[in-house]
């Protein structure tokens, strides 16, 4: 079938999917459960209210919010308006928020009110101080210059005058605004995880729709599947890559506040859910509830798994029993997954490989050095074309030039191999890759031997210079229970990895430093460490790294 959202708005699909689909269940939350007909009106209704402030298009309205519908609403609302909205890590500290929002110039900023997990009106009263006692719609600070609302979806405490109450329903009679028709133009900005430096702001079009249709023909997504969503909506794998393909075949989510494992036996249970997407520690915590083998989770025909590591693999499909244990590569430049295997192709192809391009995207593997296409089965960096590849960086034209060339393929910084069918299998990250006695060290490789060592909980690598090497390995490792030696970390590795991939130096640390809400490892941060306690300076040598 013919991709129906191609060139389609969020108006326009939000339209589609409410005639089409109209009193089928869209989405299930706690108690309450909304119909397609139900989603186009509460996000028309966000529009209004957006409208209502005097938010023209290209404004940026923030969402800072937990799981729940009203961030859906509100995300809906503002880019069907022509608004742009800015996802934030609900996991963000203040300076990190008040960093986003003022790079990303919001103008408005939607958060729960008075008994949340976080008090986010105090703290973003102490960011811009009319929040307690100013007037809505004149919130500006010298922290958040282009603020002026903060809208709460509850009854704010007391003592926060500046803050508009939109907890009750909406004000009857509110002109219903024109929609955005343009869908080449930003709908989301969504921050990258700042593993290597400060976050960047990559703007997402309209085409979300066309990618969430093409996103569920490997799986043959239907109207009659179903998703259990409880990883956070804020991250682009949640939205882009999950509610919206199901939202755009008329499939049932079913939203969780956070993940617990018994709500999530039980929702598979009880309402046929066929989808879910998988952490280790979300696996780890369904092996271990007293309800696994208790609930009948035979509907779970599809695992799409945030882990490349083949035990987790294995693990998801032969304990839980998952028929369709899925991986995929793609980044939230791409608009998430731009390669995906089909859910019923051998196992083995599925576990060993990120399968091949989505329609109309183009994939090649280039030397990083050299700027030319590498043969199959090379290693090189991963480039994508096509339609799904973000307009840009928010306000950094530079950090935008040097991610996308002029004729318009991204050079994702992740290194792959394609194969002479076209299917793209992932090898690690291009900035983590060092040079060390002239051969190329990928730290995942190593990161992943590592980790079966029993007394190591986590594990990163990171290379730094070294004068006779050029660079070597510094494995930092959380210990489980008693602390390894260095010696101990060595003699385990030495007869499972070349010598030349052996890391130099094993730092035993109390955590790894973790973006906030993603838990990404910065290994910025521990090649800071590891020079300043090894007394060695600059940068290795990396083989075209750049800043992600």
């Amino acid at each position: 079938m013919e991709n129906p959202f191609k060139r389609s708005t969020y108006a326009e699909a939000i339209g589609a999917l409410a005639e089409r689909f109209g009193p089928r269940t869209a989405l299930v939350f706690r108690e309450e459960r909304y119909s397609f007909a139900d989603l186009k009106r509460e996000a028309d209704k966000a529009s209004a209210r957006l409208a209502g402030l005097g938010l023209k298009p290209g404004d940026k309205i923030a969402i800072l919010m937990p799981n729940r519908p009203e961030f859906l609403w509100y995300w809906l609302g503002a880019a069907q308006l022509g608004l742009v909205a800015v996802m934030l890590n609900t996991r963000l500290r203040r300076d990190e928020i008040a960093y986003q929002l003022a790079q990303s110039d919001s103008r408005a900023v939607v958060v729960p009110g008075a008994g949340a997990f976080r008090d986010f009106i105090a703290e973003l009263a102490e960011l811009a101080p009319a929040v307690r006692s100013g007037t809505p719609g004149q919130l500006a600070s010298e922290a958040l210059p282009e603020l002026r609302w903060v809208i709460a979806c509850d009854p704010p405490e007391a003592g926060y005058a500046g803050v508009t109450d939109w907890s009750g329903k909406a004000q009857a009679g509110l002109p219903f605004p024109e929609m955005a028709d343009d869908p080449d133009q930003p709908a989301i900005i969504a921050y990258s995880s700042g593993t290597t430096a400060l976050p960047k702001g990559a703007m997402i079009t309209h085409c979300v729709w066309r990618k969430a249709w093409d996103i569920g023909i490997r799986v043959d997504l239907d109207e009659d599947d179903c998703l259990y969503m409880s990883i956070p909506l804020f991250g682009s794998m949640a939205t882009m890559n999950g509610v919206m393909p199901y939202w755009a075949r008329g499939a049932k989510v079913v939203l969780g506040e956070q993940f617990d494992a018994g709500h999530c036996l039980k929702a598979i249970e009880q309402e046929r859910v066929t989808g879910m997407h998988v952490l280790p520690p979300i696996m780890r915590q369904i092996l271990a509830h007293p309800d696994f083998g208790v609930r009948d989770i035979s509907s779970w025909r599809i695992s799409y798994t945030l882990s490349i590591d083949p035990d987790v693999l294995n693990t998801i499909a032969d304990v839980i029993g998952v028929p369709a244990v899925m991986t995929g590569y793609g980044m939230t430049e791409t608009t998430t997954v731009v390669t995906r295997n089909r859910w019923d192709d051998p196992r083995e192809i599925r576990h060993a490989t990120q399968g091949w391009a989505l329609p109309d995207i183009e994939i090649r593997i280039v030397d990083p050095e050299g700027l030319k296409d590498l043969a199959a089965g090379e290693t090189g960096e991963i480039w994508v074309r096509g339609y799904c590849v973000m307009a840009g960086y928010y306000k950094k034209p530079e950090e935008t030039a040097r991610m996308i060339t002029d004729d318009g393929w991204l050079r994702t910084g992740d290194l792959g191999t394609m194969d002479a069918t076209g299917r793209v299998t992932l090898v690690g990250r291009l900035g983590d890759t060092y040079k060390s006695r002239g051969f190329n060290v990928a730290p995942a490789e190593v990161e992943h031997v590592l980790q079966n060592h029993p007394a190591v909980h986590s594990c990163a690598i990171v290379g730094i210079p070294d004068e006779r090497h050029g660079a070597v390995g510094v494995a930092f490792v959380v210990a489980e229970g008693a602390r390894p030696t260095e010696d101990e970390i060595l003699r385990f590795l030495a007869p499972k990895v070349a010598s030349y991939k052996m890391p130099e130096h094993v730092l035993v640390v109390d955590e790894l430093p973790l973006t906030s809400g993603t838990g990404k490892v910065q290994k910025f941060k521990l090649r800071e460490q590891a020079e300043e306690r090894l007394g060695r300076t600059g940068a290795p040598k990396t083989q075209g790294a750049r800043s992600a």
